[in-house]
Order: C-alpha cells, then structure tokens, then sequence
C-alpha cells in the first residue's frame, strides 16, 4: 500500500513538472518569409474611423452613372455599376499608353492596360476627392490617403495607386497575390 501511495505521489510531482514545462514555454515570433510583401493597403476600419465620410451626390454628374473625382494627383477616377471601380489617366510607374486599371463586377482581379480601357465607362471627374476623405457607393469604397495616394476597394479587390506607383490585387487561377507596379506581378 505504502508503494501505491508513492508510485502516486511521484507520477504526479512528473506530470506537474512536465505541465510547468509547456505551460510555461515562452511563445516564439517568427517574421515572414523576406519576399513576402507586406499589406499596403490601408484598413477600412481606419478609414472609417480617422477619414471625412463624403456623400456620394457630391460627386455625381450629368448623365453618367455613379460617382466620379479626381485623384491628387489627376487621375480621372469613379465607382459605378454594381460597385466596379477605377481609375484613367497618368499612372506612376505604367509603361507607355496604359493608362487605366480598374475592377469590374464579375472579374477575378484588379487589371490594367487594354482591358481596362475598352471597359471603362465615360465620365470625366469635375472635383478631387481631398486628403483624408472617402466616399462609398455601390459596396465600393474609394479614400485619399493624407499622404495623397489613392484607393479604391470592393472586398478583397483592391488598388492603392501611389507616386512610386500602383499596388492591387491581381489574380490566376492558382492563387490571387498583391502586385507592386507592373513588374512584380508573377508570370
């Protein structure tokens, strides 16, 4: 009997080490593989939060449909049917004559170039979207950044279009991946 006692008291003292052990354990951190690219698109709950929610009849003009303004930087850009989105104009960092990316209800990605061109809609923007501000319509969401870069985003489709140039979501039929500019898209 005295056995059974100890046989119990030490198979508990091992089991309670062995708990304090991995109880205890201090959790490790591992940062990303370094070609990871990091998120740059800003957070709609800070968008929400610290940006001017605009209403979106500031922005609407004369027969054409949905809501239309101009980036800081120029661009001619708008929401319309169903909660497609875009941009037109000079983009930073595009090769030569692609000057339009967009996202299109229906599409898997975010795309630019010709495909973007011969589906984008007429409308020509009359006032900027100013620093700190977003508008929604049509489920889509469209904000300046305080520093002036330009986003636009539906979901998980999405652009920020910056000085060094445009971020977005691209697609293939493997799996979707944020593209830096125009280069680093995987073939």
């Amino acid at each position: 009997m005295h056995q059974r006692i100890g046989s119990r008291r030490w198979l508990a003292a091992t089991a309670s080490t062995i708990g304090l052990m991995f109880g205890t354990a201090t959790l490790g951190h591992a940062e990303p593989p370094a070609d990871t690219p990091a998120d740059p698109y800003p957070q709609m709950a800070h968008i929400e939060s610290w940006y001017d929610q605009l209403e979106p009849d500031r922005f609407f003009i004369p027969d054409h449909p949905g809501v239309w303004f101009l980036s800081p930087s120029g661009l001619n850009c708008g929401i319309w049917t169903w909660g497609s989105f875009g941009c037109a104009g000079d983009i930073p960092g595009a090769p030569a004559g692609d000057n339009h990316i967009a996202w299109f209800n229906g599409n898997r990605g975010v795309h630019h170039g010709w495909t973007a061109a011969i589906q984008f809609p007429a409308g020509q923007a009359a006032q900027t979207l100013p620093p700190r501000s977003y508008v929604t319509y049509e489920s889509t969401t469209c904000a300046t950044t305080p520093d002036g870069n330009t986003y636009c985003g539906h979901g998980d489709f999405k652009f920020l279009i910056t000085p060094s140039g445009p971020w977005f979501k691209g697609w293939d039929d493997r799996r979707s991946y944020v593209c830096n500019s125009y280069q680093t898209c995987p073939p």
